[in-house]
């Protein structure tokens, strides 16, 4: 009975002894590894600390040398503020004098003299290089106005000759096809810039109404070219030479007794949706001569109804650029062109 009770072993005091000396050696064990991780983990946070403080420390030395250049800067505009009246005062006085020093020099008056006098001379200059520009508008107008009528009256192959007749030019610009009628113009027309495609003229040869309208477009190239070459003569004769008939193709038309080509035929501008439209806008820009625009192109929103009705209802879009170089461009003929309401 008392070894039962001074051991918990079953197998006798010998057992007992045995269990007490493992668990000696086991407990102690798992105890150092514990405290061992509690000492590790212990360390790392107060590694962390450390840093930590160490950035605290870093950022407060900073913060104190920002507000010592503050406080610096603050004494310094303190020290300008109370020198400003002084440096005002002197700055006036300064300017002052060298203002008195400037008008007791010799020749002062003479300097603003030539000044003005300079000031005359370059207004002058202008209006002489005004005046230059239109007496070379008007010389290439008169030499356009020569060599259309020279082009109108040169002799036909069958040695007959033209009278100065809208009617005997149209004449000469009879051909089978549009591009064929658009080449006669190139060469009797002197003062028609035709740049428009070929291609896409020919699209319009087989339709059944080709003949009616390869007619009108003779009728209007013709047209063109009497109004361009008549206002070009009328610009040689100066300034006042041209009057309300030569404002623009549709007034000339307007004015002409028995018109080839009708006045409301013609219109200097497109609606707003194909006018205001980028697509509109892109589909109506085209070629031009240098003489007319350096970046080789322009917009054409003034046209003639070549053809009524349904499409392709053809056009032929032009620039009129007889106020500046004396030369209309044709830059257009063909189909109906883009119209957000219609395409």
């Amino acid at each position: 009975m008392r070894s039962m009770v001074q051991g918990s072993s079953p197998f006798g005091p010998a057992a007992d002894r045995a269990d007490r000396a493992n668990r000696k050696v086991l407990v102690p064990s798992q105890m150092v590894a514990d405290l061992k991780k509690y000492h590790e983990d212990t360390e790392a946070l107060l590694g962390r600390q450390r840093k930590r403080i160490a950035d605290l420390e870093q950022r407060l030395g900073a913060e104190i040398e920002l507000r010592r250049a503050a406080e610096r800067k603050f004494l310094e505009a303190a020290d300008l503020l109370r020198e400003g009246e002084d440096l005002q005062a002197y700055t006036d006085t300064a300017v002052e004098k060298v203002l008195e020093e400037f008008a007791a020099l010799p020749g002062a008056a003479e300097a603003a003299e030539l000044a003005r006098l300079l000031e005359e001379s370059e207004a002058d200059r202008a209006t002489l290089r005004a005046l230059l520009e239109e007496s070379d508008a008007e010389r290439l107008a008169a030499l356009r106005a020569r060599d259309a009528l020279a082009a109108r009256l040169r002799p036909r192959e069958d040695g007959s000759g033209d009278d100065a007749d809208v009617r005997a030019l149209r004449a000469r610009l009879e051909a089978p096809t549009f591009a064929g009628v658009l080449d006669l113009a190139r060469q009797h027309c002197a003062c028609l810039a035709v740049t428009a495609d070929p291609a896409e003229s020919q699209k319009l040869d087989h339709h059944t109404k080709a003949g009616q309208w390869r007619s009108r477009l003779a009728d209007s190239l013709a047209t063109m070219q009497m109004y361009a070459e008549e206002k070009n003569a009328a610009r040689a004769t100066g300034p006042g030479g041209t009057g309300a008939a030569f404002a623009n193709l549709r007034a000339y038309c307007s004015a002409q007794s028995t018109p080839l080509l009708s006045d409301q035929k013609v219109a200097h501008y497109e609606t707003a949706t194909a006018r205001d439209h980028p697509r509109g806008a892109s589909a109506r820009t085209f070629r031009v001569p240098a003489e007319v625009s350096p970046n080789g192109t322009a917009v054409m929103n003034e046209h003639i109804r070549i053809g009524e009705g349904k499409p392709p209802a053809p056009r032929l879009h032009f620039l009129d650029d007889t106020d500046r170089s004396g030369l209309i461009v044709v830059g257009y003929v063909g189909d109906h062109l883009y119209n957000a309401q219609t395409n």
